[in-house]
């Protein structure tokens, strides 16, 4: 078991930023680390997976559906019931795959109030991320859900935009939530998609610019893996310039 605090970095972002081209392209830099790696999606859209390259049998939607279930048919009566039950499905979720392991959060919630199952599932996941170096998490464009359904103990959170006036201003917005809600969790920012456009970053925590890559948009026409993306790309080398001092 790791003995250290794991780093885990959250990616969010406008919807269309690039979030989870950056968080895979990430993965795949510290599979050559030798860390060991847990892979959360957790946007409804499942991108992560498909850029993965990975097909979640169960999600934790999946799981906090079971619970509720076994709690309202009384088929658990007490904690260490519910902590067996929630232990067991949480492990049979996660995918082993080579290079990282991966879970899946899914769809979001059913109506209803899930505020003691989220609350007991956010224990259980924080019990897991122990294991692990690095856990990397694609989040939707808010925090809220990583922070309600995920984890609450995010130590990073690394905020992808492109060059619109839209995706700046959903970036700041990000950056004011993480100071109110993320326990003090270090806030920074990649613009991604810079071409010949500009924008206006001066004040804001900006940690480094990456290229409009063409490689992912042939992978994402094609459906490849971009875990293939190969490793002198100019995309990679650049995000892996970037991201080094921050794992």
């Amino acid at each position: 078991m790791n003995t250290q605090t794991p780093k885990v970095i959250a990616f969010c972002g406008k919807g269309g930023s690039g979030k989870t081209s950056v968080c895979t392209i990430v993965i795949k830099y510290l599979m050559g680390t030798g860390k060991k790696i847990l892979a959360i999606d957790a946007d409804p859209a499942e991108g992560l997976s498909w850029a993965l390259g990975v097909t979640p049998s169960k999600t934790l939607d999946d799981l906090r559906q079971s619970l509720s279930h076994a709690l309202n048919t009384k088929q658990v009566t007490n904690k260490d019931e519910l902590y067996a039950m929630a232990h067991y499905e949480l492990l049979s979720g996660l995918i082993e795959h080579k290079g990282f392991d991966f879970l899946a959060v899914g769809r979001p919630e059913a109506e209803g109030c899930f505020c003691s199952i989220n609350s007991f599932l956010r224990h259980c996941i924080g019990l897991l991320v122990q294991h692990y170096d690095v856990v990397c998490i694609d989040g939707e464009a808010g925090l809220e859900q990583v922070n309600r359904r995920v984890l609450d103990t995010v130590n990073h959170i690394i905020i992808v935009s492109d060059t619109s006036l839209r995706s700046m201003l959903v970036s700041k917005s990000l950056i004011a939530l993480s100071k109110e809600r993320m326990n003090g969790a270090q806030c920074s920012i990649i613009i991604n998609k810079v071409g010949d456009s500009y924008c206006e970053v001066n004040g804001l925590p900006v940690i480094g610019t990456l290229p409009l890559s063409e490689t992912i948009c042939r992978f994402d026409t094609a459906g490849k893996s971009l875990l293939e993306i190969d490793e002198n790309d100019e995309f990679y080398v650049r995000l892996k310039e970037i991201i080094i001092p921050y794992i």
